[in-house]
C-alpha cells in the first residue's frame, strides 16, 4: 500500500496545493469575542461531502453540556464568547467495523491578517520557491487539505478500513478556545506540549499631580520595576527548573511581554500620574505546572521587587487572565500509535522520525486530560505564524498527506 500511496500522491500533489491555496484565500479570522470562520467551514464541508463523509454541522452552543464542562472558559478578555455563525464541521468516514478509529482535529480560524506583508498577501495564496503564503497557511489551515487528500488517496486505492476516520475542523482556537489539536510541528511527532498563561498585569496608583506635596503612588514606576522582576523570574526558572526529556533540544521556556499601556494615548491625557498601568504577557510552562502555581510564583517575585524600593513599596499588582490557563499535557510514550507513526516515517524514507515535545502551548490537553483519547501533535513546517508573510512549505503538505495516509492505513485496518 505504501508504494501505491506514493504513486497517487505524486500524481495529485498539485491538486493538494491548489486546495490549500483555495482555503487560504477564504478569510477565517478570529475577532474576539466572535469570528468569521463560516465561509471557510463551508469550503471544508463541501470537500468532506465530496469524499462521501457523514457530515455534522453545528455551533459550539449546540453541544449539550459544553458550558458545564470543567475546561470551558466562557469569556475572552472579559467578554462573553459568541458562536453565532461560527460552525464546527465534522466528517465521519465509517469503517467496516471492528477496527481502531482515529480523529484528526484541526482548526480553521486564524489570527487577524495584520499589515506589513511583503512576500505575499494575507489572502492571496501565492506560491513562491516552495512556500505557500497567506494568513493561516502555516497555522494551520493548509494541513486540513493534507489530511483530506490522505483520505481521498485511501478511498481511491480501495483501502479496506475497519475503523472509523473522523475529521473535524473547528472554530475559536486562536484565542484560547481549546477546540483544535493540529498545529505546525515541522513534521516532528509531538506526544507532549507546553502549557501557557496569557494575562494582563495591572498596577494601580494615585492619579494626578501632588500640588500639596503629598506622595503619590506611581504605577509607571511600579510597572517598570515589575518588568525587571519578570525578567529575573524568567531567567531563574529557565536556569534552575527541571527540563523534561522530550524538550532537551529546546529547553528554554518563553516569556513574552506583548503590550504596555496606561494614562491614555493622547497628549491631552498626559496631565499627571495615571491611575493605573498595565502589561500584557504570555508565558509558557512545562507539564505539571498549574495556573495557580505560576501566578503565585510570578506575583511573589514582583511583590518582592516592589517592596524593595521605598517608592513602590506597598503597591499590589494584579494578574488578570484573559483566557483560560492552558495546561501542558502528554500521551503515554508506549502508545501503539507512536510505533505506527514511526513505521509510517520509515516506510517513507525521506523524513526522519523525530519524537519531541511541542515547543508551544496548544489544545491537545483537552483530549489528554479530559478524555480517554490521547492526542499526538503533527503538522507541516513553515514560518511567520501570527506575523506578516506567514507561509507553509508545500513539500511538507505533500509529505504530511503521505504520512497521514500511511498511518490511517496501519491504524484503522
Amino acid at each position: 500500500m505504501d508504494g501505491a500511496i506514493d504513486a497517487w500522491m505524486d500524481a495529485h500533489a498539485d491538486e493538494l496545493i491548489e486546495m490549500a491555496r483555495a482555503l487560504v484565500r477564504i478569510p477565517t479570522e478570529s475577532h474576539p469575542p466572535t469570528g468569521d470562520e463560516e465561509a471557510g467551514q463551508r469550503f471544508v464541508r463541501a470537500r468532506l461531502e465530496e469524499l462521501g463523509a457523514e457530515v455534522d454541522w453545528f455551533t459550539p452552543d449546540d453541544v449539550p453540556g459544553l458550558r458545564a464542562h470543567p475546561a470551558y472558559f466562557p469569556t475572552i478578555n472579559g467578554r462573553e464568547r459568541l458562536f453565532a455563525n461560527r460552525p464546527d464541521v465534522v466528517g465521519t468516514f465509517r469503517g467496516s467495523g471492528g477496527g481502531r478509529s482515529v480523529l484528526v482535529s484541526t482548526h480553521v480560524d486564524t489570527v487577524p491578517a495584520g499589515s506589513g506583508w511583503v512576500e505575499g498577501t494575507p489572502f492571496g495564496g501565492e506560491v513562491k520557491d516552495g512556500r505557500l503564503y497567506g494568513r493561516g497557511s502555516y497555522d494551520t489551515k493548509c494541513a486540513v487539505a493534507s489530511h483530506l487528500f490522505a483520505l481521498r488517496c485511501l478511498r481511491e486505492q480501495g483501502a479496506d478500513l475497519r475503523g472509523d476516520v473522523i475529521v473535524e475542523s473547528v472554530v475559536d482556537e486562536e484565542y484560547g478556545g481549546s477546540h483544535g489539536v493540529l498545529e505546525p510541528t515541522h513534521l516532528h511527532v509531538c506526544p507532549a506540549h507546553r502549557g501557557g498563561r496569557e494575562a494582563y498585569l495591572r498596577v494601580r496608583g494615585d492619579a494626578g499631580m501632588a500640588f500639596g506635596g503629598e506622595k503619590l503612588a506611581d504605577p509607571v514606576l511600579a510597572l517598570a520595576r515589575a518588568i525587571i522582576a519578570i525578567k529575573d523570574f524568567d531567567r531563574t526558572r529557565n536556569r534552575d527548573g527541571a527540563v523534561p526529556a522530550l524538550y532537551c533540544d529546546e529547553p528554554a521556556l518563553p516569556f513574552y511581554l506583548n503590550q504596555i499601556g496606561g494614562g491614555g494615548t493622547t497628549y491631552e491625557e498626559a496631565v499627571g500620574t495615571p491611575a493605573e498601568c498595565y502589561l500584557h504577557l504570555w508565558a509558557e510552562v512545562f507539564e505539571g505546572t498549574t495556573g495557580e502555581d505560576f501566578d503565585r510564583a510570578l506575583l511573589a517575585r514582583i511583590q518582592r521587587e516592589l517592596d524593595a524600593d521605598p517608592d513602590t513599596a506597598g503597591q499590589r499588582p494584579e494578574l488578570i487572565p484573559t483566557i483560560r490557563f492552558l495546561p501542558g499535557s502528554s500521551m503515554p510514550l508506549d502508545h501503539p500509535a507512536l510505533g505506527l507513526l514511526r513505521e509510517s516515517y520509515e516506510s517513507l524514507g525521506t523524513r526522519a522520525f523525530r519524537l519531541r515535545g511541542a515547543p508551544f502551548a496548544c489544545d491537545a490537553y483537552v483530549f489528554n486530560l479530559y478524555s480517554p483519547t490521547p492526542a499526538v501533535i503533527l503538522g507541516p513546517g513553515g514560518g511567520g505564524a501570527h506575523a506578516p508573510d506567514e507561509y507553509v512549505l508545500t513539500a511538507d503538505l505533500v509529505d504530511l498527506a503521505r504520512i497521514s495516509a500511511r498511518f490511517i492505513w496501519r491504524w484503522c485496518r
